[in-house]
């Protein structure tokens, strides 16, 4: 299974192009939103960032981030959107990482900043077409997206979502009720207007999967060895261990978790895996379902609605911990193989990457 994964996957990248994309995110909080905007921007083969969005608390610190990251893949070129300040109680730990690279900094260096990022998004979203379809990926509450689809609904007919969010029948840590889930009741009449616009394509990552996106053992191990040598390697960690100690150690886990030994939930990361392999989901099992939000937050079925939503609700393998090692395997090794000194991807230009990935699957199967 392991190797059929790894060749299907090659088959995609090699007649994959680079595809317009919205990157909406809370950067900071959780650390998955980190992993999963790194992923993005070590493969520029299958996302042209067209526009990366802050939203919900401190969307000020977590511009920051976005910013310092940018800069370290020297990506000047990608704008960053500044979506509307909340105070609440959401801590933003990871913003000492990149204290010492301001806003200010990132301009100079050739930046863009939209202070109103939601104008920006407004904007943004307005290019897209018939002939110019756009991926939005949604890791963050959905504030930003329902106040620009609440002033003009029609800007998410060409768009293809791939959002992170909502819990159908498992709970968080793989709890046999469902959960009100965070991005969902953060905002819940955003996520409403999400849930009830008329979408090209909804992929939904739920915690009935994202549950189980933890990385670790001889995966991570094996991403850990390539500190020294890879840049993009030695940032992750590096912000990984700062948000760890700067109060991150505090969120809840399935299994446990620190820099050393593994990684918290990636919820977001599926998302980003999905929208870079559609029109497959392997080795995640996606369900078409007729799902709304309830006015208190909750992600429910009701089969009177016309809409369906492309839901996560398994993995192929019996242990989903399987397949997730494999996603983990294709989302760390193109960490592992960023360049940040070209914006050109390198799906085509090494086959090496593939035999890398090949070899570890079949180790996979020796360990299994």
């Amino acid at each position: 299974m392991h190797i059929l994964l790894a060749l299907h996957l090659f088959v995609l990248c090699v007649f994959t192009s680079s595809v317009p994309t919205i990157l909406d995110t809370d950067i900071g909080t959780a650390f998955d939103d980190q992993l999963a905007l790194t992923f993005m921007l070590a493969r520029p083969d299958l996302f042209d960032i067209k526009l990366i969005i802050c939203s919900t608390s401190n969307t000020t610190a977590r511009a920051q981030i976005v910013a310092k990251t940018l800069s370290i893949f020297k990506r000047f070129d990608i704008p960053i959107g500044i979506g509307q300040y909340k105070d609440d109680d959401n801590h933003v730990y990871e913003y000492r990482w990149s204290e010492d690279y301001s806003l200010d900094q990132f301009k100079k260096d050739g930046g863009l900043v939209f202070l109103d990022g939601e104008q920006a998004l407004f904007d943004e979203m307005n290019k897209a077409s018939a002939d110019n379809i756009y991926h939005y990926i949604q890791i963050a509450p959905s504030t930003s997206l329902g106040n620009v689809l609440q002033r003009q609904p029609s800007l998410s007919t060409y768009m293809k979502l791939f959002a992170m969010g909502g819990s159908i029948y498992s709970g968080y840590e793989n709890s046999s009720s469902p959960s009100r889930e965070y991005n969902i009741y953060y905002d819940t009449p955003a996520s409403q207007i999400m849930f009830s616009s008329n979408w090209t394509y909804f992929s939904l990552s739920t915690l009935d999967c994202t549950n189980f996106m933890q990385f670790y053992g001889p995966l991570w191990k094996n991403f850990l060895s390539h500190r020294s040598s890879s840049r993009i390697v030695n940032m992750v960690i590096e912000s990984f261990t700062i948000w760890y100690n700067d109060g991150g150690k505090i969120l809840p886990s399935t299994l446990p978790y620190t820099p050393e030994l593994g990684t918290p939930e990636m919820y977001d990361a599926l998302a980003a895996y999905l929208a870079s392999i559609y029109t497959s989901v392997k080795p995640a099992v996606l369900t078409f379902l007729p799902l709304f939000v309830t006015d208190d937050g909750y992600t429910r079925e009701n089969q009177t609605l016309n809409r369906k939503i492309d839901a996560c609700l398994k993995f192929e393998t019996s242990d989903p911990y399987i397949s997730t090692e494999q996603i983990g395997s294709f989302i760390l090794e193109s960490i592992i193989r960023a360049n940040p000194n070209t914006n050109e991807g390198h799906c085509l230009s090494s086959n090496m990457y593939f035999l890398i990935f090949l070899l570890i699957n079949i180790f996979y199967i020796v360990m299994v």
